[in-house]
């Protein structure tokens, strides 16, 4: 190799990531000291409470109790940043929200080095692929369109650094660090085999699905678009490969992406964010993007494009179709679509360069060379603007003197059982605080669809009229909420989800007030989490909405029943509790936590009531002492088990693979030997 070679390999595979590296962490430098951004608005608080739990109960995350009832940890939202996060908190002894903002800019600044080593990896055209990372780096074509445009406030400001800083997306933002790896190795286990690829597109893979759902569909888009550009005369070998690694890597993750997951994502997600049910709309949309692909590559087969370029305009169609046809059509081709803007700045970014590249270099290559710097130059401009932008977007606050901080403090401090804390408070409040909420959490992964309905009616009291205040008091009750938090009209709270804020007036009496929120307290016989009342009084069907409370108001009598014996809840730990009672013939106990296979009762036989929650029918009479453990049931297991045999197989197939090639090379030597 020629000195020319090896600064040229330099170059491609070390100064031009570091270039990108640089950059990236100059524009999100001040993001690496952020502990609490200013916008109290996003949902990033939600995602620093799961790195606080990690970095506190590292071992003990079965089961996540402070939200929604308590739920599987793997509910709670796709772990790998907030596992991250939580490891590099007890690692530093940084906070909590400090590592999720260090960690999230660390991602940030890496996404445009995996898009670069992606694109050169795929094109070995390091030149092009600088461009097109350092394009993706400071330029947002999603900006041009004026949705967009009038949220970044200018066609020139950095859309991943906004939906960073500004909305807290900190996983999305890893996903599409972890995403351009994963194309890259499934690329190379496509064109050129080898098992460290296949194995390394599997890891990637996963650990791209494990940041956000968003990233499945993603990589479906990316490995559809690879199939029929790359190796075509493989086809179904490269196909039944590329479902092989799938499969492997989707064991390799299924612990903490398992099918009730899936479940719980495919239930709530057509109605999270807006109505994306499946209907007229969205079936034309799909099929406005499928038969453009198929047109696009038919028409393009014929062409003496180079199969990358294929690739990255397949993707893009894909991509940018499922953003356009919402921003312009507003036609939902899949769940929430302008939450794939930043992968539709990538692959424009790419399409962009190699398009225009392969295009000037047939014209004259001393023409593809100039434009190419005079794009350079431009980009640099760019970058300062977009590094003035960092600075400018990426606040902070002292979180002691917000309402939302003050409120969680008085009720840590003033309350021992269950609260429902609304709106954006909830995001934020076991940050502060171990009280278990009512909600909090997210809701495309709720795994009971019950306490969507019950939020909704307590939130909303749609179609509720004089009762709308006791149809929510008694929601409370029935759920184990013995305070909610009110944000009224002079709040800080963001968003102000209840319609009539005053609805609790004169029904529930007021605890705490502060500028423009309310504490009231929920009166009730007991502050346990479990209840010993006749079978019948349990609620056995599920209420069609949020008003149908006949059976409601039955199961709140019995909650509220002198005659009923109360029972003692004692937590354990996280996921095991003990109750002592006193049960009569017929008597069962209702416990105020969600339902969920993995649940084992002794001695007690556990099922789901009509609101989604565990019930037991005891196998005592007289005084009984009921041990109850999440062990995640026959579903945790056979995941663990998938997964422990995934990573087995691979270890293995490296080993072997490995062996061979000992055997090979020696008995190549013996037959090269005189």
């Amino acid at each position: 190799m020629t000195p020319r070679d090896r600064w040229r390999r330099f170059c491609a595979w070390f100064a031009a990531p570091a270039a990108l590296l640089l950059l990236n962490i100059w524009i999100a430098l001040r993001l690496f000291r952020v502990e609490w951004s200013a916008n109290l608005g996003s949902n990033e608080g939600q995602f620093i409470a799961l790195a606080r739990g990690v970095a506190q109960h590292w071992g003990d995350l079965r089961w996540w109790p402070e939200w929604s009832l308590g739920i599987p940890f793997q509910n709670t939202y796709l772990p790998l940043l907030q596992v991250a996060a939580g490891l590099f908190s007890r690692l530093t002894g940084h906070s909590a929200a400090l590592s999720f903002h260090q960690v999230s800019a660390a991602f940030f600044c890496l996404g445009p080095v995996s898009a670069y080593l992606m694109a050169y990896g795929i094109t070995r055209r390091p030149r092009a692929s600088f461009l097109a990372a350092l394009a993706y780096s400071v330029f947002s074509p999603c900006a041009l369109l004026p949705s967009f445009r009038v949220d970044l406030g200018s066609v020139w400001n950095l859309r991943r650094l906004q939906i960073l800083a500004l909305y807290g997306e900190g996983p999305h933002t890893a996903c599409l660090a972890l995403f351009p790896l994963a194309v890259l190795f499934l690329y190379l286990s496509l064109e050129r085999g080898g098992l460290h690829h296949k194995i390394l597109a599997g890891v990637f893979l996963g650990l791209a699905v494990l940041a956000n759902a968003f990233g499945a569909t993603i990589l479906l888009a990316a490995a559809a678009s690879l199939l029929v550009t790359v190796g075509t005369e493989r086809f179904r070998r490269n196909a039944l490969l590329a479902l092989a690694i799938g499969a492997l890597a989707y064991c390799w993750i299924s612990p903490f992406a398992p099918p009730s997951v899936i479940a719980a994502i495919r239930m709530n997600s057509p109605t999270v964010d807006g109505d994306f049910r499946f209907g007229p709309r969205m079936a034309a949309g799909q099929a406005i993007l499928a038969a453009g692909f198929v047109i696009a590559w038919l028409a393009t087969r014929g062409w003496r494009w180079p199969a990358h370029l294929r690739f990255f305009l397949l993707f893009v169609w894909l991509m940018t179709g499922i953003v356009l046809l919402d921003a312009v059509a507003h036609v939902a081709a899949v769940a929430q679509p302008h939450r794939y803007q930043i992968a539709m700045d990538l692959s424009v970014c790419l399409l962009a360069v190699f398009g225009g590249a392969e295009i000037l270099g047939r014209v004259s290559p001393r023409t593809a060379t100039a434009a190419g710097v005079a794009l350079a130059l431009a980009l640099g401009v760019q970058a300062r603007h977009a590094v003035r932008y960092g600075r400018g977007s990426i606040r902070s606050t002292d979180i002691r003197q917000s309402d939302m901080y003050k409120a969680a403090r008085w009720m840590d401090a003033n309350l021992h059982a269950r609260a429902m804390v609304g709106g954006s408070y909830s995001f934020y409040f076991n940050d502060f605080s171990d009280l278990p909420q009512l909600h909090g959490g997210q809701d495309p992964m709720l795994p009971n669809f019950m306490m969507r309905i019950a939020v909704f009616t307590i939130y909303s009291g749609m179609n509720a009229g004089a009762r709308d205040g006791q149809v929510a008091a008694l929601w409370l009750k029935a759920l184990g909420a013995h305070a909610v938090l009110v944000p009224g009209p002079r709040s800080q709270e963001t968003y102000h989800p209840f319609v009539n804020p005053n609805k609790f007036e004169g029904i529930l009496p007021a605890l705490w007030r502060n500028g423009g929120d309310t504490v009231y307290a929920v009166p009730a016989r007991s502050d346990s989490l479990a209840h010993v009342m006749a079978g019948s009084d349990l609620v056995r069907d599920p209420p069609a909405n949020g008003l149908d409370t006949a059976d409601l108001e039955k199961y709140v009598a019995a909650l509220d029943d002198p005659a009923y014996p109360e029972a003692a809840w004692q937590w354990t730990s996280r996921h095991s509790a003990v109750i002592r009672a006193s049960v009569a013939p017929g008597q069962e106990i209702s416990t105020q936590v969600t339902y969920s296979p993995g649940w084992r009762a002794s001695p007690a036989q556990a099922f789901k009531d009509g609101l989604g929650l565990l019930a037991l029918k005891p196998a005592c009479q007289g005084p009984c002492e009921i041990t109850l453990t999440y062990d995640g049931g026959t579903e945790w297991r056979v995941t663990c088990l998938l997964s422990g045999a995934s990573m087995l197989a691979a270890a293995c197939l490296l080993y072997l693979g490995r062996r061979r090639k000992r055997l090979d090379l020696n008995r190549d030597g013996r037959k090269l030997a005189p």
